[in-house]
């Protein structure tokens, strides 16, 4: 896994451990990125390389929920929205269930869901990628028409904690 796993654990629980009495706190953390290539006649026609990260923040008190989120990771807007998440507890409506998730106790399955050399791709060699797909397939038969040629890949990485004591990342 990439250093942003534990990066984006680190602020999942810096949110959780400003719980006061009462509170149940529940912080999600989300970081990903993606790449789209589009080849037109051996020309990029279209290209977005784009990166998002945020954070949403669920605070549970005496049966009312109050939630908030920012698609930032800056200090000041976490906690801007563990403020208004609760600020929006006055809002929610009383639910006698409301609560957040505890351990069960069941092992967790361990995963490797990460390739680093995936991740290190080049872009240049992305665009590369369409190009001679589009080439390759306009050239194995005269009857194939190929309208574009297109390469997409996303990622992401995710954390979580509550005062419950989940906290995972991944």
């Amino acid at each position: 896994m990439s250093d942003f796993e534990s990066e984006l654990q680190v602020v999942a629980d810096r949110v959780i451990e400003q719980a006061r009495a009462g509170e149940q706190i529940e912080a999600f953390v989300a970081r990903g990125g993606e790449t789209e290539v589009r080849v037109y006649e051996g020309d990029v026609e279209h290209f977005v390389s784009a990166q998002s990260e945020g954070i949403g923040i669920r605070v549970i008190v005496d049966g009312r929920t109050g939630f908030a989120y920012a698609g930032t990771l800056d200090e000041p807007a976490i906690a801007e929205v563990l403020a208004e998440a609760r600020d929006n507890v006055q809002f929610g409506t009383v639910d006698e269930w409301a609560a957040l998730a505890e351990p069960d106790g069941v092992e967790i399955t361990e995963q490797t869901l990460w390739n680093e050399e995936l991740a290190a791709f080049p872009t240049n060699q992305k665009i590369d990628l369409a190009k001679e797909l589009e080439k390759l397939a306009s050239g194995a038969d005269p009857r194939v028409r190929v309208d574009d040629s297109n390469y997409a890949d996303a990622h992401g990485e995710s954390a979580v904690a509550s005062t419950t004591g989940i906290r995972m990342s991944g």
